[in-house]
């Protein structure tokens, strides 16, 4: 498959988002975006970015080696997280954490081809869109954790209607629920996260995709477009990828349907905009 476009873009100073392939651009034969989870710390502790930046860094770095090996995804997840365990041993060896730290994770999703089909691999809630040659999609998109999601969303817009707009205070008040969230990772009943664990392996989706004309990955941020704004659908967020700078012009009309809404009173979120990446794969022959 050939990369017909990528794009990338923080909500803030800090990007906490990523992508990346392997092969070349005319002939991908895997490729992935992240989608770092926002720390709840108060601080940084392995990095002087964030701790998910940090996170997603090593991630991908590990990614550019493990994802062109003649192995399993499984395998790939197993790998990366053993290495990711690694790296975290050694990043806090001498750094005092609490009790209640929040350790950094991140959305991951993967496609790699095996032979001539297309495999996926999925933990957390970024988004993988397909497109067969008879027309028909493969969709992966529904957030493992929308409940909560919607009730955070629907707490912020109260605080929001009583002036209280500041997101790092809206962060701190709700800290004791994020975190209590957060201990639903990669556990029953829970939801599926990259981190450094051994349990990430154990809650990945697994989708084989056949032999698709397109792909779209993306994070949520990006996926906003469908799920948040009704800019578009499944269907035509991946023809609006496709065109001449498609992902910078679906993500262009994102950031000015946030900008219209600052306040997050038409279109109700948490934050105001998000970290948005996406990718894009088309068949080449």
């Amino acid at each position: 498959m050939k990369l017909v476009g990528a794009v990338t873009q923080g909500s803030g100073t800090i990007n906490e988002d990523g992508w990346g392939f392997v092969g070349s651009a005319d002939d991908v034969t895997a490729a992935w975006v992240f989608d770092g989870v926002t720390g709840i710390n108060g601080k940084n502790f392995l990095a002087p970015s964030t701790d998910a930046a940090w996170l997603v860094a090593k991630a991908h770095n590990h990614l550019l080696k493990l994802a062109g090996l003649d192995i399993s995804l499984l395998e790939i997840l197993s790998r990366l997280v053993q290495s990711l365990i690694i790296d975290f041993n050694a990043a806090v060896e001498n750094v005092d954490i609490s009790r209640d730290y929040d350790p950094p994770a991140a959305c991951l999703v993967l496609v790699k081809r095996y032979g001539a089909e297309w495999k996926a691999l999925r933990l957390g809630d970024s988004c993988l869109l397909a497109r067969a040659g008879n027309g028909t999609h493969t969709i992966l998109a529904a957030s493992p954790n929308n409940a909560f999601d919607h009730w955070l969303s629907t707490e912020a817009a109260k605080r929001r209607d009583a002036g209280v707009l500041d997101i790092k205070a809206l962060a701190a008040e709700f800290r004791p629920q994020l975190l209590q969230g957060r201990k639903l990772r990669n556990s029953p009943g829970g939801y599926s996260i990259l981190e450094a664990s051994v349990a990430a392996t154990e809650f990945a989706e697994y989708l084989d995709l056949g032999t698709p004309q397109e792909i779209l990955l993306c994070t949520d941020g990006y996926y906003r477009a469908v799920d948040h704004y009704e800019l578009h659908t499944n269907e035509t967020l991946i023809e609006a990828s496709l065109g001449k700078d498609g992902t910078g012009r679906v993500l262009a009309d994102i950031r000015a349907t946030e900008a219209s809404d600052p306040a997050c009173l038409k279109y109700l979120r948490f934050k105001p905009a998000d970290d948005a990446t996406a990718l894009v794969l088309r068949k080449t022959c």
